[in-house]
């Protein structure tokens, strides 16, 4: 449940207290160092107030020293307990979220494609950053600061109302209205935090978004048009932050306000004490300190209760991914590395979503070691293959057996390192040509990648560039051509040496010399192992084993290619239109 309009969600509150147990002890000690501080703050105005009606009228020049003496050996012990304090409390904060990062990044990995496809990234490297951030805040200042503050006003408010109760009870007067405006003051901040979180997120999709799409914003020419609608979501984050910053500026007034009106009354009461010789001089100047040591903390809690608050409505978001169950399930046993490759596609039926269909009752057997290719249309459900084999989605009727197992019953992990995929968009990470071939696996040496590229065909080209195999390709291969860049997806699916093979339109956005290549590159990748092939341009399969024909998510024809042009049907007219766009 949201808690948006409530002032504090304790329920979030307390789970993400329970993130600390592993730092108990650590915690623990922190929190009797602010105890202790909150001990010693009333010390230091009792020796002013001794000096002023003790040692001073005594003219006791000594005892002023000594008390001197002690009290800046007060404020350096203070100060070495606040350094351990602050030093642990920030130890303890990044501990935790570095732990619950982790957890996020760790929870995300077992998630189902479907999710990807509907949350924006952006939206998801908000809540890795800025918001477990902001819950750190909650560790290293909220809530420590928090508890230390209220036990040094308890501890004043005790020591004071011991000495003098009745002007204790004065200067304590405004303190209901302080209350009531700081509870309104959390319900405003909370308001803002809450739409200043929805806002950075914002931002953070439609920069990632257009700083990724940018040769499209250049391409139609969209640059004036994309800058307002920046522009307005920049703003609309502006005016976010003006509604806490509004709240800020009428809260803190208000609190000097009151404090004055508690000098006021002190003065009041305090002057009539001294002339009727109730009370000193030194237990004014006492007084007076305390309310500055009263108005204080209570200032530094509502500022530190919006930190808590903004906290909480960080872990919130963060929670609600943790809380989703979008793993995808791995209940299977098997083993998979002794796979044959013999797969079956009994009457399987496949939609994105629930009510449409993109695969619609596919009856199909793929034989181990046999090169199969899927031809039609766009959107016929040629690449929706590929992702049922990697389990990236799971169908909704029928069976799906390899080596006549359900696929099911594999174990995840196995499956996937046995069904090797390659892409028509390739993506490599910021990193070297190596580390893009081997993902970083310890069992794929720098001489196993070089052998594999010359026997692919890439070793050429990879030995021009500088640094060769420790070439840094950039953000998503930026510094290498389309055709490279399949090329090296080629050399990385060989590396794993998969059982079964699927090229999903690997040859249709690379000009003809690379496609020359990737044909010899899939010539060594298909040999010996089960082979699907995706294919756009029908010149690449026309080796295949079989051809099968996809309509509108129905199986319209298969054969080989001969066979296919003789039935002068669907095959025959795919085959016709390119080929006659060619001439």
């Amino acid at each position: 449940m949201s808690s948006v309009g409530k002032a504090f969600d304790w329920n979030i509150f307390k789970r993400l207290y329970g993130k600390s147990r592993p730092y108990k002890k650590s915690f623990i000690f922190t929190a009797f160092l602010v105890f202790v501080l909150a001990l010693l703050s009333p010390v230091r105005p009792e020796q002013m107030r001794r000096i002023i009606d003790v040692e001073l009228p005594a003219g006791n020049y000594e005892g002023i020293v000594h008390i001197t003496v002690f009290f800046i050996s007060l404020l350096a012990v203070e100060a070495v307990i606040q350094y351990f304090q602050s030093f642990l409390a920030n130890r303890i904060a990044l501990g935790i979220t570095t732990r619950l990062r982790t957890e996020l990044y760790s929870h995300l990995l077992k998630f189902r494609l479907r999710y990807y496809d509907r949350t924006p990234v952006g939206q998801l490297v908000t809540r890795h950053i800025s918001d477990i951030d902001g819950i750190a805040e909650v560790f290293s200042v909220g809530m420590l600061d928090i508890i230390r503050d209220l036990l040094k006003l308890i501890v004043i408010v005790c020591s004071r109302f011991f000495m003098d109760w009745k002007m204790t009870l004065v200067i304590l007067l405004p303190v209901p209205v302080l209350i009531y405006s700081t509870r309104i003051f959390q319900m405003a901040v909370k308001k803002s935090f809450n739409d200043v979180r929805n806002e950075v997120s914002r931002i953070s999709v439609f920069i990632q978004e257009h700083v990724t799409g940018m040769n499209i914003v250049q391409i139609f020419n969209r640059e004036k048009q994309e800058k307002k609608k920046f522009e307005t979501i920049n703003r609309e984050h502006r005016d976010a932050h003006i509604r806490g910053i509004w709240a800020y500026s009428v809260f803190f007034p208000v609190v000097e306000l009151l404090a004055a009106a508690s000098v006021s009354l002190m003065l009041w009461w305090g002057l009539k004490d001294i002339l009727s010789g109730h009370t000193t001089p030194g237990t004014l100047l006492l007084f007076s300190t305390f309310i500055s040591m009263m108005f204080r903390p209570i200032r530094q809690m509502a500022d530190n209760f919006n930190v808590l608050q903004m906290g909480v409505v960080n872990a919130e978001r963060v929670f609600k991914i943790l809380d989703r169950d979008g793993a995808q399930s791995d209940e299977g046993k098997l083993p998979a590395g002794t796979l044959q490759g013999a797969i079956s596609f009994r009457n399987v039926s496949f939609g994105y979503s629930e009510n449409i269909h993109v695969l619609k009752g596919i009856n199909l057997e793929i034989h181990p070691g046999e090169m199969l290719a899927f031809v039609g249309a766009t959107g016929a459900g040629k690449s929706s293959i590929a992702n049922l084999l990697n389990r990236f989605y799971d169908f909704q009727k029928g069976e799906l057996l390899i080596d006549g197992h359900s696929i099911q019953s594999y174990k995840l992990s196995e499956l996937r390192k046995n069904v090797g995929l390659v892409l028509q968009d390739v993506f490599l990470f910021s990193d070297t040509i190596y580390n893009n071939i081997a993902l970083h696996n310890p069992s794929v040496t720098r001489e196993m990648v070089v052998e594999v590229s010359k026997l692919i065909g890439t070793h050429e080209f990879i030995s021009k560039l500088p640094g060769n195999y420790d070439f840094n390709v950039r953000e998503r291969g930026g510094m290498l051509s389309v055709g490279q860049r399949q090329l090296l997806s080629f050399v990385r699916a060989y590396i794993s040496n998969p059982r079964i093979l699927v090229l999903d339109e690997a040859t249709s956005s690379v000009d003809t010399e690379s496609e020359q290549l990737i044909r010899k590159a899939t010539e060594q990748l298909t040999k010996d192992r089960t082979s699907i092939v995706i294919a756009h341009r029908l010149s690449t399969i026309q080796k295949a084993d079989r051809i099968v024909v996809l309509e509108k998510g129905e199986i319209a024809e298969e054969g080989t290619h001969h066979e296919l042009l003789e039935k002068n049907g669907h095959y025959r007219r795919l085959f016709d239109l390119q080929f006659d766009e060619a001439v």
